[in-house]
């Protein structure tokens, strides 16, 4: 079933909630097999699975990039139809019309909201009309955003939704690199650097959990993936898990958040240290 009005919507779901619970999959289309993980994930009870397919112009700071977002709906519709979706929900292009903004704090000016200002902004915009209208028992979503996970995850609770959050690991190709629909932009000539951005971060889990990691090594890190061909090193940074703020003497669950960019392509990607870390002047260390 294909949706695009609101009130069709609403009243669809309206009847569907006082029989089954309704897990929702937001995308912005060029499907891949990362969003087949999650809609499997949606569709192993008998749930009602809702996908959306929206390009959101609010969450892109460059016009360009908006311009040249991959677009296949013809291709996803058809994908979508044969994994048996329930419900495709295609907005019209005024459902982002809004003069009212998002402020996320400072968790959206961290990490990727650091050069795309507005960027988190936008998604909370456009997921909390999402969870208004569809009112999602279960919202399905891919680890490699983690950053927006964690915008996703205060909006429901700042608003009371009820709507509980599913996480699923990172969905790779064969050489690690974390499945988005960007990667079919990146040319033959660069596609060799991808497998690096997985190896990277492998390499700085396993110094950290093995010898403790000096901080300042990040440096020579950069410049060595700069030497290797990247355009752009965006970030590479170790945070705590729960609220991205700076390690200190407290022991705490954290990630490696890393960003690089080729081709003009901006690609992200991190991964969970299995202790809990500490640093203590520049050494970033294990603890049991």
């Amino acid at each position: 079933m294909i949706i695009q009005t609101i009130k069709v919507l609403t009243e669809t779901l309206e009847n569907i909630r006082k029989k089954k619970a309704i897990n929702f999959i937001p995308t912005m289309g060029n499907l891949h097999e990362g969003h087949l993980s999650l809609l499997k994930k949606s569709q192993k009870k008998d749930y009602f699975s809702v996908v959306s397919i929206f390009v959101n112009p609010h969450q892109f700071y460059e016009k360009n990039d908006f311009k040249n977002y991959p677009r296949t709906l013809k291709k996803d519709l058809e994908l979508l139809k044969k994994h048996n979706v329930d419900l495709i929900f295609l907005p019209k292009k005024n459902f982002a019309n809004t003069s009212l903004s998002i402020d996320i704090g400072q968790l959206g000016k961290k990490l990727c909201g650091k050069d795309r200002p507005g960027h988190f902004s936008g998604v909370a915009l456009i997921i909390l009309k999402f969870l208004n209208l569809i009112q999602p028992h279960f919202l399905i979503l891919g680890q490699k955003d983690y950053q927006q996970i964690l915008v996703i995850k205060k909006l429901i609770k700042d608003f009371f939704f009820k709507t509980k959050v599913i996480i699923l690991p990172t969905f790779r190709e064969n050489n690690g690199l974390a499945l988005s629909s960007r990667n079919r932009l990146i040319s033959g000539k660069k596609k060799h650097l991808t497998k690096i951005i997985f190896e990277t971060l492998k390499a700085i889990a396993f110094d950290i959990q093995n010898f403790g990691f000096q901080k300042k090594k990040l440096n020579s890190i950069r410049l060595k993936l700069l030497k290797q061909g990247f355009e752009k090193v965006n970030y590479i940074e170790i945070l705590k898990e729960k609220n991205l703020s700076k390690l200190d003497s407290k022991p705490s669950k954290s990630r490696i958040f890393i960003s690089l960019t080729i081709d003009g392509i901006r690609l992200i990607d991190n991964i969970a240290i299995r202790k809990k870390l500490v640093e203590q002047k520049g050494l970033i260390k294990t603890v049991i």
